[in-house]
């Protein structure tokens, strides 16, 4: 464990740029009938897709949180999505990542295939604006967290001491902005017209929320 700890600190410590992403992909897929973070989507697991998306969305660095030798592990157990979120804090925090400059964290599970690069570049954006972490009401990931100071010891305390799990409740202690997902995709004046921006977002496709859990969520990958 320990061992594991000193390699998992030593590949973050490598981190020098702001903007990390975190692949949630620590659960248990019961539902599914197996590992679906090991299922393959457009000829790559789902781990690597996910990584993928958050790659394109110009994340410098990817964490990838599951409980498995060489992934980054949860130090709190039964903790849900928080607890990998908690495991990437504790670590970024006590990094050169974390030392004298900003971290960005855009958390995305790792059973959500058709996310597009588009929405979580307008997340990073919109957080990035309001200088606050980011969701959209009602879907609560991905989410962008915009990580002070204290945001790890305020995710200890709200995993600990009060023994929460719920991912929106620890948003709103944050103060994050609820994006309204109705009016999620933006536009911009140009020459007293409108204009749509290069990062929108189609509001009208669902599919892009689309959460696999069980065989029968499983979407046409071609």
């Amino acid at each position: 464990m320990r061992e594991s700890l000193i390699r998992e600190k030593r590949e973050v410590d490598k981190v020098n740029k702001a903007l990390i992403g975190l692949v949630l992909a620590g659960g248990q897929s019961r539902r599914m009938g197996q590992d679906k973070a090991l299922m393959r989507y457009q000829g790559a697991t789902l781990i690597e897709h996910a990584s993928s998306l958050l790659k394109a969305a110009g994340c410098d660095e990817v964490l990838i949180s599951r409980n498995a030798p060489n992934f980054l592990n949860d130090k709190i157990d039964d903790a849900g999505p928080l607890g990998g979120v908690h495991a990437a804090l504790e670590v970024l925090c006590n990094s050169n990542a974390g030392k004298g400059s900003a971290i960005e964290l855009l958390v995305l599970p790792v059973d959500m295939p058709q996310m597009t690069p588009q929405l979580l570049k307008a997340l990073v954006s919109a957080g990035r604006e309001a200088q606050r972490s980011v969701y959209v009401e009602n879907r609560f990931l991905p989410f962008y967290l915009s990580v002070m100071h204290n945001t790890n010891a305020m995710l200890t305390h709200y995993l600990v001491d009060q023994n929460k799990r719920r991912v929106v409740g620890f948003l709103e202690t944050l103060d994050a902005v609820a994006l309204e997902e109705a009016n999620f995709t933006r536009t911009k004046r140009v020459n007293g017209d409108q204009e749509k921006q290069s990062d929108e977002i189609t509001r009208v496709n669902e599919a892009q929320w689309l959460n696999v859990n069980t065989p029968d969520d499983w979407p046409d990958d071609k």
